[in-house]
């Protein structure tokens, strides 16, 4: 599936800590913007678009191939996106936001680099877009997608790796609950060491810095920066399959925070658990990690305007977490992708309505010939948001609920007509349902895209 306003991949890749965490915001009218759309990740999240991000490229996920590795050598080309959606700001028709369609075009040009020298290989790849909406002007934008990669075996069998990431994007309007433009910017950088000790076992050492900025001005006090270390042992048989145990810790702070809406100085995270990338056998792999979280916020005092008295806003949570996927490859034509991902806390880390979201998808897929590939998706996602942070920020009855359920469900081709030429179509229906019927929407989606590569 492709979706140019922070797609579901993306979106999940940053709740696994590979990119930007899920877009953030909440209607423009009201003081706090939780997230409404349908699944991400995100919480300590990405994230994450593909190399030739303009293909619509289906993986083993079933959508957006997550940054596919460029061939050795230097790739480039044009491409063109078409997209028609039929509610595009994920509207219910409440608060005044229209059940407007729109119609999308994106002309960008790619190019991917990865070459090995000795002991070290390298790879870059950038994508920039300019997307044109010739019914809603105001909502063009530049997008990005900018990455490096180094990876290093030094002396002593020392693994390096640094990965460097920006990407430009346009909010999804689902987690905005309103119809203000906001342009996401997020830079990161990672870092991961691993080392040998024993035989089969190995440690693990790793950092990641980050950085979100929004370009509306009514969303920059949701601006986060993050700082991440984390530590721990690795189990890696020959086979090259691999269990980390791991403890991580993460400073996140808003420089712009705003007390008047529900935004903390900061927040920090201490966290336990296993990450596994492990082939069973040749026709089925698990990767994912799984484990707790505990986040405790900075003090925020606030007005509760029912008393009259400022009162001390209780948003810390703990739970478990996990974000796993099995590929089992049936047959040497057919696949089934299966993914579970269960998240507490806000859905992106500049969201800082508390909620815990679960989720479940099944991608089906079948590769017909050498230039035909067909991909089908189902998602099922559920969002349950803290109630008593729900009841201040909304100023909604105690004991008020909001749960959103969504459904995501779409099919997509891929043709390559040509050894330089790639053609995709993909038709997906996305729908939200929840207990603050305010939060409804019902979108279709249809993206056709050709991409060239030399």
């Amino acid at each position: 599936m492709y979706q140019r306003k922070m797609s579901l991949k993306q979106r999940e890749m940053r709740q696994r800590g590979g990119g930007r965490p899920a877009s953030v915001m909440a209607h423009s009218h009201g003081p706090a913007r939780p997230t409404c759309g349908a699944t991400t990740y995100a919480t300590v999240c990405a994230v994450r678009r593909a190399v030739l991000a303009c293909v619509i490229a289906f993986a083993t996920s079933g959508q957006v191939r997550a940054q596919e590795a460029p061939a050795p050598g230097f790739t480039f080309g044009p491409g063109e996106i078409v997209q028609h959606e039929s509610n595009f700001f994920r509207s219910s028709g409440a608060f005044g936001i229209p059940m407007e369609s729109a119609t999308s075009y994106e002309t960008d040009l790619m190019g991917a680099f990865q070459q090995t020298y000795g002991r070290e290989q390298v790879s870059a790849s950038a994508t920039i877009g300019r997307v044109l909406y010739p019914q809603l002007g105001e909502f063009d934008y530049t997008r990005q997608d900018i990455r490096a990669a180094l990876k290093s075996n030094l002396p002593y069998n020392v693994d390096v790796s640094i990965d460097i990431v920006r990407t430009v994007d346009l909010v999804h309007f689902a987690d905005v609950g309103g119809d203000t433009k906001d342009v996401i910017t997020f830079n990161a950088a990672n870092a991961l060491v691993d080392f040998p000790f024993e035989v089969d076992w190995r440690g693990v050492l790793g950092g990641k810095v980050s950085q979100t900025r929004n370009s509306a001005t009514t969303f920059q006090t949701q601006d986060v920066n993050t700082a991440e270390l984390d530590g721990g042992i690795r189990f890696q048989p020959s086979t090259g399959n691999h269990v980390d145990l791991l403890v991580r810790s993460v400073e996140g702070t808003y420089p712009n925070n705003s007390p008047a809406s529900f935004i903390p100085p900061g927040y920090h995270d201490l966290g336990a658990g296993l990450r596994a990338d492990w082939t069973f056998s040749g026709a089925s792999h698990l990767q994912g990690n799984a484990g707790f979280v505990r986040r405790s916020n900075d003090e925020l005092l606030y007005l509760n305007t029912a008393t009259g008295q400022m009162q001390l806003l209780d948003r810390n949570f703990s739970g478990p977490a996990y974000d796993l996927t099995y590929l089992w490859q049936v047959t040497a034509a057919s696949r089934l992708t299966v993914y579970g991902l269960r998240g507490n806390g806000p859905s992106g880390d500049n969201v800082y309505v508390p909620s815990t979201t679960e989720t479940f998808r099944l991608t089906p897929a079948y590769q017909f010939s050498a230039k035909i590939e067909v991909d089908a998706y189902y998602q099922w996602t559920k969002r349950n948001y803290f109630t008593d942070v729900y009841d201040v920020v909304y100023g909604q009855p105690p004991g008020t609920t909001r749960v959103d359920y969504s459904r995501y469900g779409g099919l997509g081709v891929i043709w390559n007509p040509r050894r330089w030429l790639k053609v995709a179509l993909d038709i997906h229906r996305e729908d939200r349902n929840s207990t603050v019927a305010a939060y409804n929407y019902g979108d279709n989606i249809a993206t056709l895209s050709l991409q060239s590569s030399f």
